[in-house]
């Protein structure tokens, strides 16, 4: 999904040409404002970010300048975006003080551009592609950085590869003896297949118990032994932004929430029943050990990833718009926020999250992309035991939810098998749901193994998919002869 740019200058008869070719490739989307009457009618349309001459004195602009632009309207945008300002004039004592102005508005300016950049970039000498590319590029990396967009920009008609694990479960005494290879295995497997991933999806349970500790050898392992020998050890911090996550009920650290019915006794060195009620006076809400219970999680998703995202949302469920512009984005669903140590084996998509994710999702046209959800909790499988715990509001509330925004395709974990199938039944009578259930590579109980879903694109649109399945055996990796197609069409 391209980046919708408002250009904003006075001069089309001597800029135009120039901004048309900088801005002409797929990943912009400009909209020209030439004209204060033409702001006057856009300054409401969201954009995705504003190139704006500093000095705008020709036309109908009435000597208005930058500055006074930010302050009187493009603060109060209704999104904020990133400001580009472009002048020919940047030694002039005027710009100074116009500079001066600028750090009055809230608006952001993120880069000051010559407009000799520009000239040299659509010049006809050999160099000027090179100064095209270094200008776009610059352009891009900004806007990227302030959307929280990942650098992965494949060609647009390139397959996009998704490696998906879950039920990592490090620091489970359950872990399969042969465990300690299957990082390896896994990259091995891959590289013979020529089936290198482009983004790696983790549905959950990463810890055994939610500890600090084994979210610390998830990171070193998950870093040393599967990101860098897929993509190099030199590019791991880079890639950081080709993962994506969700925490699973082993990564709810129980401790935490059971110390809302416990306090420690300085005097006896010793945990014992605590019957205050933990309640702020004035307040309607009643703070729990338990809204810490997913606080190692988080900050080893935000170490990991470095997606913000896991530093300022309050449910852990939103959705990931880094890959809009490769025509996916991703639901990030936490199906454990209210499991804790009365109720652990809760499984829901809760009225906070729902409402995080309804928030977060811009607007971004449902038609014009593909939608994943990802959560560890699913629905069981066909045949499985009941005991299985699946999302427990799915046909009151998940259903709707996946329809109404449609999702087509749902990746989970937790019940450490593979299973691919679909929903057809109504709501999904017209564009069938498509479900992955993620085996474990890790616990020895299971038929350990991991998935590549291959997205297959057409334009930059998700056209078809397919599902691969591997399963770890005692010394090798065996690709099943398992091929899903779904979302056809």
């Amino acid at each position: 999904m391209a980046y919708r740019i408002m250009i904003i200058d006075d001069a089309p008869s001597r800029r135009k040409e120039q901004y048309m070719e900088v801005f002409s490739i797929p990943e912009f989307e400009p909209l020209y404002i030439w004209t204060h009457r033409d702001f006057e009618k856009y300054r409401n349309t969201p954009v995705d970010g504003y190139v704006i001459d500093v000095f705008l004195d020709e036309g109908d602009w009435s000597n208005i300048n930058a500055a006074e632009l930010l302050k009187s309207s493009i603060q109060e945008a209704p999104r904020a975006a990133p400001i580009f300002l472009i002048s020919q004039l940047w030694g002039d004592e005027r710009v100074l003080e116009i500079l001066k102005q600028v750090g009055e508005s809230s608006a952001k300016v993120v880069q000051y551009l010559a407009w000799s950049e520009f000239i040299q970039a659509t010049g006809q000498d050999e160099a000027a592609k090179a100064r095209m590319d270094a200008l776009r590029n610059k352009l891009l990396f900004e806007l990227d950085h302030w959307h929280g967009r990942s650098g992965f920009r494949p060609n647009p008609d390139d397959a996009i590869r998704i490696l998906l694990l879950a039920d990592v479960q490090f620091g489970d005494p359950a872990t399969d003896p042969k465990a300690t290879f299957a990082e390896h295995w896994i990259v091995r497997a891959l590289r013979q297949e020529g089936l290198l991933p482009d983004l790696i999806v983790v549905a959950g349970d990463l810890s055994h118990s939610g500890r600090p500790d084994q979210f610390l050898l998830a990171e070193e392992r998950l870093a040393l032994d599967l990101i860098g020998p897929l993509w190099g050890n030199t590019n791991i911090e880079r890639m950081r932004d080709r993962i994506v996550l969700v925490p699973g009920n082993h990564d709810v650290n129980l401790r935490f929430s059971a110390c809302d019915k416990r306090k420690f006794n300085l005097e006896t060195k010793d945990f014992e029943t605590d019957n205050v009620p933990a309640y702020v006076a004035g307040s309607t809400h009643s703070p729990r050990h338990h809204d810490y219970a997913l606080e190692p999680f988080r900050r080893f998703a935000h170490r990991l990833t470095s997606d913000r995202n896991w530093a300022i949302s309050s449910s852990l469920s939103w959705v990931d718009r880094r890959f809009l512009h490769c025509g996916i984005r991703f639901f990030v669903m936490n199906s454990v926020a209210e499991l804790g140590a009365d109720t652990p084996d809760h499984a829901s998509f809760s009225e906070s999250a729902l409402r995080e994710i309804n928030r977060s999702l811009g607007d971004d046209d449902p038609e014009a992309v593909f939608s994943i959800a990802i959560s560890h909790h699913g629905l069981r499988s066909e045949g499985a035991s009941t005991k299985e715990r699946q999302v427990d509001n799915w046909l009151t509330v998940g259903r709707d939810v996946f329809s109404m925004h449609k999702i087509r395709l749902w990746l989970y974990g937790h019940y450490h098998e593979f299973d691919a199938r679909s929903l057809n039944s109504e709501p999904f009578d017209k564009a069938p749901l498509w479900l992955v259930q993620a085996p474990t590579s890790r616990i020895g109980f299971s038929t350990r193994g991991f998935c590549v879903i291959e997205l297959i694109r057409e334009k930059g649109n998700v056209i078809d998919a397919h599902a691969h399945h591997y399963v770890l055996e005692k010394s090798t990796t065996t690709k099943k002869s398992i091929r899903k197609v779904f979302a056809k069409g």
